[in-house]
């Protein structure tokens, strides 16, 4: 109770790597600044596989080297939830980054892919063990702060799971496949990562749109009474069309619309949609 108090109260994901994020808006220029800062490829590493990979921050810790499948571009994955093994396809960037860190520290088999480094000082309790899920989050954090991501302290691993979902709807790619690469029993559930996130892009364009396209503006300082004494709005709600005209409330609206200047094309419709019945019936 205290601990979802205190989460609320210090902004959602301060706690932990597990704590509940709210409506987030990302802009691109920062996922790609939070990528290119690192400059150890361990990092780079843990980075990618939440933003290219959508894996959870216990899956990243327990990953082995055994476990990918770098000539044929696959990964498999121990679920943290399901706790079975998914064979998922490796991305082409994470599968570079993966074989350039491979010839680097020539690692055996059974070796965890993510390890605390050699200047970090492990206590005994932890050797043979992976990397704590908090050491995990703490790198997402560390570089989105020093990227200059305004507000750094909501990155982590979850985050960044969120955007993959995101990204990939905003790329009109295939559902199932992304419930697959979120391994959710649910497309419900995965699309309630989707809806965490809105990319601030996409926001400041639909503002644009509506700001540039007159026929979109509700903030006309004019009352409904005001609006519907104007001889264009008396004109077109006495059309006897006005039921089926799709243009009525944009002439009502309108400084420049005339309307009665669609009337002539609904007739025209209406008169050909009556032709085709009656030579149907013959």
């Amino acid at each position: 109770m205290y601990r979802r108090l205190l989460c609320c109260l210090l902004g959602g994901s301060v706690l932990s790597h597990r704590a509940a994020f709210n409506f987030v808006v990302l802009r691109q220029d920062d996922i790609e600044s939070l990528v290119e800062h690192p400059k150890i490829l361990r990092d780079q590493i843990v980075i990618d596989f939440s933003r290219l990979q959508a894996l959870r921050t216990g899956e990243i810790a327990t990953e082995r080297w055994k476990d990918v499948n770098l000539e044929l571009g696959f990964i498999s994955v121990l679920d943290s939830k399901k706790r079975v093994p998914i064979l998922l396809p490796l991305h082409w960037r994470l599968a570079e980054l993966l074989m350039e860190y491979k010839e680097e520290i020539v690692p055996a088999e059974d070796d965890w892919i993510v390890k605390p480094l050699p200047s970090v000082n492990v206590k005994k309790s932890a050797w043979g063990k992976p990397i704590s899920n908090e050491a995990i989050a703490n790198v997402v954090k560390w570089y989105a702060r020093e990227a200059g991501i305004f507000d750094w302290i909501r990155y982590n691993p979850t985050l960044l799971r969120a955007y993959f979902a995101a990204d990939w709807v905003r790329r009109k790619r295939n559902l199932k496949m992304l419930q697959l690469m979120m391994r959710h029993n649910n497309l419900i559930t995965t699309m309630h990562y989707v809806s965490k996130i809105v990319f601030w892009g996409e926001l400041e364009a639909e503002f644009d749109r509506v700001q540039r396209n007159p026929s979109e503006r509700r903030m006309k300082k004019l009352s409904v009474s005001e609006m519907l004494e104007r001889p264009m709005a008396k004109q077109c709600l006495s059309c006897p069309a006005v039921s089926v005209c799709k243009y009525v409330d944009e002439a009502v609206q309108s400084e420049w619309a005339d309307g009665c200047r669609f009337f002539k094309e609904i007739v025209e419709k209406l008169s050909e949609t009556k032709m085709r019945e009656v030579l149907q019936r013959d």
